[in-house]
């Protein structure tokens, strides 16, 4: 896998600052239907994502310090649909096709491995025109939800740090890699936008079944752009309630959490800030309780469009002594028994985290290819008890088709 990433960073050092090569390809790359005019299939775009990870950690748990590398992950590899249909009826559809077992001296296995989004949405605007609101519309299947934090409003192709924080994953877990399924509506009306959804807390790999509990999560936005006479100034407030009992799944650590986020963006700039605060569901008076924390990202274009410095700082703390989980990929996997077999490090659970990451992010071909660096450091505690503390050395490489 080595000389693949290597001819990847040679292939961007090739084509030069502007680039040229990208811009031949065609900006419809994908699209294998596109007739506007017709009733039935409007448009048909079909695409694929994969991210390539390597990765080491420098660090020390339970009182002893190690060293662990990752030289190739494939951390994700998805294959996309989007269809427009009938005027009014959208679908779009993300799965999982790879799955890489090397953090526990395991493959990777090419195949079908589940759904990570899919989802239908109706614009009830075009069939309602009526309705005072400038967008109306209604879905169901699997969807992110987005609205809780702004590193899960942001693309994963799109991130500046190689992934995303301890922070937002506690918010908006992906277990068994998927999303959460619902049914939900969104609209807006001039700067403002809204949308609200109730969901299953059942993960399975396809469409989660409603038979465990249930989320109702909802939020609502502005845009600010005008007034602060900046490119981007967008303000979120979002929350969710969990309603579960012993027997069912637990989609989120959380039983009620309240999260806003803003998104601050000039002509070389930005600045993103993520901030909740809730009450943890347990299962046990270890990990309930009250929890908190946010994250600061700044960001520098050094090189327009092509080069961007990042900072990303996190704190995360909880009222119970293992109410926060770290989950940062590669320091867990270093606990694993077949790795470093570290449990308290597998477990990756404290009453606080912090964290501060570094990156630069090279775009080579626009919406195409992009490199990623990044370091970050950590540290793990549970009743001012150390239970990690490290360096994560991150190495990224994203294919979007």
């Amino acid at each position: 896998m080595r000389p693949w990433l290597a001819l990847t960073v040679a292939v961007g050092i090739a084509s030069g600052s502007e680039g040229d090569w990208c811009w031949s390809i065609p900006a419809d790359a994908g699209v294998v239907v596109n007739s506007p005019e017709s009733p039935w299939l409007q448009q048909l775009r079909l695409g694929a994502y994969a991210h390539h990870h390597s990765a080491f950690v420098d660090g020390e748990a339970a009182g002893s310090d190690f060293w662990y590398g990752r030289g190739s992950d494939w951390r994700r590899m998805r294959a996309t649909v989007q269809a427009w249909a009938l005027g009014c009826l959208g679908f779009t559809v993300h799965a999982n096709v790879v799955e890489d077992e090397g953090r526990k001296g395991g493959g990777v296995e090419f195949d079908y491995q589940g759904l990570f989004l899919a989802w239908a949405e109706l614009d009830l605007k075009k069939l309602v025109p009526a309705v005072p609101l400038d967008t109306w519309s209604v879905g169901y299947g699997k969807r992110k939800l987005k609205e809780l934090n702004e590193e899960m409003d942001t693309s994963i192709n799109a991130i500046l740090t190689v992934e995303r924080s301890s922070f937002a994953a506690q918010l908006v877990p992906f277990r068994q890699a998927t999303g959460t399924t619902g049914i939900w509506t969104s609209g807006s009306l001039g700067r403002h936008r809204f949308l609200v959804g109730l969901y299953t807390t059942d993960a399975s790999r396809e469409f989660g079944n409603w038979t465990d509990g249930t989320l109702l999560v909802g939020g609502w936005s502005m845009d600010f752009s005008k007034e602060l006479g900046l490119d981007e100034a967008l303000f979120t407030i979002g929350g969710g309630v969990q309603d579960v009992d012993g027997r069912d799944e637990v989609y989120s650590p959380w039983e009620w959490v309240i999260t806003p986020w803003a998104r601050l963006r000039g002509e070389c700039w930005a600045l993103r800030v993520s901030a909740a605060f809730g009450e943890n569901e347990g299962p046990s008076n270890t990990t309930g309780g009250a929890f908190y924390g946010f994250t600061v990202m700044p960001s520098y274009q050094l090189v327009k469009d092509r080069l961007e410095a990042v900072m990303r700082y996190q704190f995360v703390g909880s009222e119970a002594p293992r109410g926060v989980q770290l989950t940062s990929r590669y320091v867990r996997e270093a606990g694993l028994s077949a790795n470093e077999g570290i449990p308290l490090l597998a477990a990756g659970r404290g009453d606080e985290l912090q964290s501060l990451y570094g990156g630069l992010v090279w775009t080579i071909c626009p919406k195409r290819l992009t490199v990623l660096a990044g370091l970050e450091w950590e540290r793990l505690e549970s009743r001012d008890r150390e239970i990690y503390s490290g360096l994560t050395g991150w190495f990224s490489t994203r294919v979007i088709f």
